[in-house]
């Protein structure tokens, strides 16, 4: 009978190599990679926020760092193999805001990762509030490169893009194409013209909707609630100005963003080996 323990490192752990800080390293701790990170963020760290360390050693000398949209068991496993001992994440590692375990603290799957995180000497720092925080927003660029939309962008407003007239439906298949997205819903005519688009990567949330959707035809949203944003583009049609939304999914609108996060990083920590870890679309599209 396997103990708990066992059952960790074999099921979760298996040919993946224990990852050390070699003795006598040079690379820099998690915590100094911290204070460079909020020494470049170029806006001031908040008193109170979700980000920081979220598991593991701080003092631990970082071999490797990888950025993620979310610290997956299986970004995790990666990280590990790859010798990328402090994972940057945009997400939660532990399923709630504050990562706190709650009335998780006994169950097997926290418990599971926790552990693996231990066994491998990884290290969780998450940086999401101050990485949206930044001006020009990291996310949008990255998102609208994606699109092959950069030179589209708006004068006056980041998060607007000015495009090539075209439909919603030929929006949605560019994004399925060049995002890899497999869940993503739509709400709106397919045939309806599309002329600007308002990206929303992320939490996409109703005053932020309301406010700049009147600059645009079609939002690109991230994690829209079903009872703010999603009803509020439904009534644009009976009030006489229909919009449209496509509703991408908080990771897929994300990836982007980790993969800017890493070139980032790299102006930082030039020495340091960085890679991005996609986490990609978890959900699929059931055939009707």
């Amino acid at each position: 009978m396997l103990t708990r323990r066992a059952f960790v490192v074999t099921g979760l752990g298996a040919m993946v190599p224990r990852l050390q800080a070699p003795a006598g390293t040079g690379g820099p701790t998690a915590q100094e990679v911290l204070e460079a990170i909020k020494s470049g963020l170029g806006t001031a760290w908040r008193e109170k926020t979700v980000d920081g360390f979220k598991a593991g050693d701080p003092a631990t000398r970082v071999t490797g760092i990888a950025t993620t949209v979310m610290a997956t068991m299986d970004v995790l496993r990666r990280a590990a193999a790859a010798r990328r001992n402090l994972i940057v994440t945009r997400e939660p590692v532990f399923y709630s805001g504050n990562d706190e375990p709650g009335n998780r603290a006994a169950d097997p799957v926290y418990l599971a990762k926790k552990a693996f995180i231990d066994e491998r000497g990884l290290v969780v720092l998450r940086l999401g509030e101050h990485w949206a925080a930044r001006v020009p927003n990291d996310s949008v660029q990255a998102l609208a490169q994606s699109l092959d939309w950069a030179r589209y962008r708006h004068a006056t407003h980041e998060a607007i893009y000015t495009v090539p007239p075209t439909t919603v439906g030929a929006v949605t298949s560019l994004v399925q194409k060049r995002l890899g997205a497999r869940g993503m819903r739509v709400v709106g005519a397919a045939e309806m013209r599309v002329t600007s688009v308002l990206l929303s990567p992320g939490t996409t949330d109703l005053p932020g909707t309301i406010r700049d959707l009147r600059h645009a035809d079609l939002v690109i949203a991230g994690e829209p609630r079903e009872w703010e944003a999603v009803p509020y583009v439904l009534d644009t049609g009976p009030a006489g100005q229909p919009k449209a939304l496509i509703a991408l999914g908080r990771i897929v609108s994300e990836e982007p963003g980790a993969r800017a996060c890493e070139a980032w990083l790299r102006t930082l920590l030039p020495k340091v080996p960085i890679e991005t870890l996609a986490v990609a679309d978890p959900f699929w599209k059931a055939q009707s």
